[in-house]
């Protein structure tokens, strides 16, 4: 019997090659054995070890079957060593972290959870073997998308766009903490923020802070090439001019940024490059005017552009096996499954939901299956005008979702837009074991391990509560969520503006002809009838108001130190999705006694609204402790307050 024991001041021994990733992961071990069982450890890099108490860490192709990517193996030997091998450097990277959750109890979302490590009494093992195989999906990533909550937490430089919601970048420390975290969570692919303009110092940090995790580096849709219409502007404005960001009408300016990001960003040793043509703001290109106005014209557009990307990228790199991916997102996603792009089979054709994660778009499972190209997949966690404040979708939705998708395609990409983190990690954990061992992930054992590691009291009403809330949102019959938090204060904006304008029932209605717009019909889910909506949002909203009232109550029963996350994780977003109901059900309500010339009910209405809002208002103070006391000094996105702006003002009228 082989045991292994962590005694005082034990050297963690690095075997060559050595890279800043993996020295990176064995400090984090470093810090995880003090936290776990109060003894020091030290890295050693180049020096043989000692014969006896030792982890050692090795990147040992060897050892593994020759297809090995990624894998790990932890095995315990005499003379209390302790082996972490790895097939490459993100398995031994990967084999160091599963120490510290598997033994060392250490919560890969331990930045975010504001709760005390648990002490182990006695850090000694039996035994320890374990093994991983290859991952399921190849790429598997985080963006990190709409983050105004963690560029108003930890200020960072300043960053140059016209964009209302981005004026300053993530803080240097605030992206190390997201970087450790995804890397910790099991990922390997990351955009670290919306709309990086690499000429930015203060952007071009992030890329850096990310990639000396052992994280590969990739683009937003938004920005082919690392290009977006901001940096494009930022370009040309740094020479004096003034030139159209337009492949169309100008197209040699556009080719100079790109080759300018193209320089920059092959600096850095793994990027998936992102194709395709994008307009200002996640918009289609031909909204800038001077373009063709025919949907067969327009994707040819798309598809020269990508072929000249791509063909731009390997000769500037010089790099043949240069990666590639192209997201269907918005017209894209239409016009593929109508045949209309022409995607070369080596780019990743990534095909995205427009909903936060309950279901993909159509055209996933109606367009051409190519054995020989590449796919891959783009969901959310978050979305801006859905899951921003609070977690939507429970690990057994996003289990469903993947597997299904795994199913049909044969995936080798997925990347989870997450926002800011905080609100997303038990999802997060969740969907990194999805996509790299679909088969050994269960929702129900997740969620049991989740509580288990989480709380130690009270588990079996826990994770009742977590089954209830995410139950709680309804949905419509394609099982797209009608009501999260942003499309709540969303809906309750638009009743509002329509009563400040007198509008009729018909006015402001979206029109779905565009194929940008037809493509996001789940992003912006419509009951139709208005008495229906009603009876909707009542019932979403005495769901959670039993959800929240079992919360509290098991809140009270944990010790005091477990109060904050359980409070987090159940009682606050559960309490938000409830007022946030009432008031968007009152707002509506206001708007049909305005139709029907009851100004007596409209105000009453829109007083019960505000005192929905208010209380909500309650709910911060639990919520903006410690730590994240700033975590909504930035908010911006889904904010309440001019919400409330708008209901003083009518209710002044």
């Amino acid at each position: 019997m082989n045991t292994f024991e962590i005694t005082s001041n034990i050297p963690i021994y690095i075997a060559c090659p050595v890279s800043e990733p993996l020295i990176l992961a064995a400090q984090d071990l470093v810090r995880d054995i003090w936290v776990s069982t109060g003894r020091t450890a030290k890295v050693c890099l180049g020096e043989m070890p000692p014969p006896r108490g030792t982890i050692i860490v090795r990147i040992a192709p060897e050892v593994f079957p020759e297809d090995a990517l990624e894998n790990y193996r932890l095995h315990s030997e005499a003379n209390n060593q302790l082996c972490i091998d790895g097939s490459d450097m993100r398995g031994a990277i990967y084999g160091i972290y599963a120490f510290s959750s598997k033994w060392l109890r250490i919560d890969p979302a331990y930045l975010w959870t504001q709760l005390p490590p648990r002490r182990l009494s006695t850090p000694r093992w039996h035994d320890i073997q374990f093994a991983s195989g290859n991952p399921a999906i190849r790429y598997r990533g985080v963006f990190i998308n709409d983050e105004d909550l963690l560029t108003g937490w930890e200020i960072g430089g300043p960053r140059h766009t016209t964009y209302k919601y981005y004026h300053t970048v993530i803080s240097r420390n605030t992206a190390k903490r997201v970087a450790e975290t995804l890397i910790r969570m099991g990922y390997n692919l990351a955009i670290p923020a919306s709309f990086v303009d690499i000429r930015n110092p203060e952007e071009e940090m992030l890329l850096e802070e990310f990639s000396r995790r052992g994280l590969i580096l990739t683009m937003h849709h938004v920005e082919p090439l690392g290009v977006s219409a901001f940096g494009f502007d930022n370009y040309w404005e740094a020479r004096g001019e003034e030139r159209s960001f337009s492949y169309f009408a100008d197209p040699d300016a556009l080719r100079e940024v790109w080759r300018d990001s193209i320089r920059r960003w092959s600096k850095y040793p793994e990027v998936i490059w992102q194709l395709g043509l994008r307009g200002r703001g996640d918009r289609p290109f031909w909204e800038a005017g001077l373009a063709p106005e025919s949907d067969e014209e327009r994707a040819a557009v798309i598809s020269r552009a990508i072929s000249e990307q791509q063909e731009m990228v390997r000769e500037m790199t010089g790099n043949p096996d240069a990666l590639f991916s192209t997201t269907l997102w918005g017209e894209g996603s239409v016009f593929n499954s109508l045949g209309l792009l022409d995607i070369p089979a080596d780019v990743i054709t990534v095909f995205s939901d427009n909903c936060a994660g309950w279901r993909l778009q159509d055209d996933f499972f109606h367009s051409p299956n190519n054995p020989d190209a590449a796919y891959g997949l783009y969901c959310h966690h978050a979305i801006m005008l859905g899951t921003h404040l609070s977690q939507a979708i429970g690990a057994a939705d996003f289990h469903a979702v993947l597997t299904n998708a795994m199913a049909t395609r044969k995936l080798c990409y997925a990347i989870f837009n997450a926002a800011n983190i905080r609100e997303f990690v038990y999802g997060l954990v969740a969907t990194a074991k999805i996509t790299a061992h679909p088969a050994e992930f269960s929702p129900a054992v997740h969620l049991r391990s989740w509580v288990e590691n989480h709380f130690s009291a009270k588990l079996d009403d826990i994770c009742a509560c977590y089954k209830a809330y995410f139950a709680a949102f309804e949905k419509n019959s394609r099982g797209v969520a009608l009501f999260n938090d942003g499309l709540l204060l969303n809906r309750s904006v638009k009743s509002l503006r329509k009563l400040l304008a007198k509008a009729s029932p018909e006015e402001g209605k979206m029109a779905t002809a565009d194929m940008f717009l037809k493509s996001l019909a789940d992003g912006y889910p419509d009951v139709g009838d208005s008495d229906e909506l009603v009876r909707l949002l009542e019932r979403q909203e005495q769901s959670m108001a039993d959800v929240y009232d079992a919360a509290v109550k098991i809140q009270a029963e944990l010790p005091q130190e477990e109060r904050p996350f359980l409070f987090a994780q159940l009682v606050y977003p559960a309490g938000l999705n409830r007022c946030f109901c009432r008031s968007a059900r009152h707002c509506h309500l206001a708007l049909q006694a305005f139709w029907a010339a009851q100004p007596a009910d409209v105000k009453h209405h829109l007083t019960d609204a505000r005192a929905a809002l208010k209380a909500y208002e309650a709910l911060l103070p639990d919520y903006l402790t410690g730590e994240f006391t700033h975590w909504y000094d930035g908010n911006a996105k889904v904010d309440y307050r001019p919400v409330l702006t708008m209901m003083d003002e009518l209710l002044n009228m």
